[in-house]
């Protein structure tokens, strides 16, 4: 998703993100995070608030500290809790798509 926001090296480590995040191990979005703070860490955190809240407005409970999507079978309301985590994600890509300036080649 937008690719002219992105670095080349930027773009390859996505796929290895993807796996990461939905195992909700964040260190992929470390040197995304160093590289431009002012825009990732709002638009991370905005998506994560979103998501959190979602997931606390539809009831949903984990009992499991850590997991991500692999703990989805012993989450209470698990397809809410999947839903939250989209709309959450989405939200985050959104807004760092719109505060992200593209790359100058």
């Amino acid at each position: 998703f937008f690719k002219n926001k992105f670095t080349e090296a930027e773009r390859k480590s996505g796929i290895v993100n993807y796996i990461m995040g939905l195992s909700f191990v964040t260190e992929g979005a470390i040197p995304f995070a160093a590289s431009d703070p002012l825009r990732v860490i709002p638009s991370c955190a905005i998506g994560a608030a979103v998501a959190g809240g979602l997931s606390m407005f539809f009831d949903c409970t984990l009992m499991a500290p850590h997991g991500g999507i692999f703990v989805l079978p012993v989450i209470g309301n698990s397809i809410m809790y999947f839903l939250s985590l989209v709309i959450g994600s989405v939200v985050g890509m959104i807004l760092l798509g719109i505060l992200k300036k593209p790359v100058q080649k």
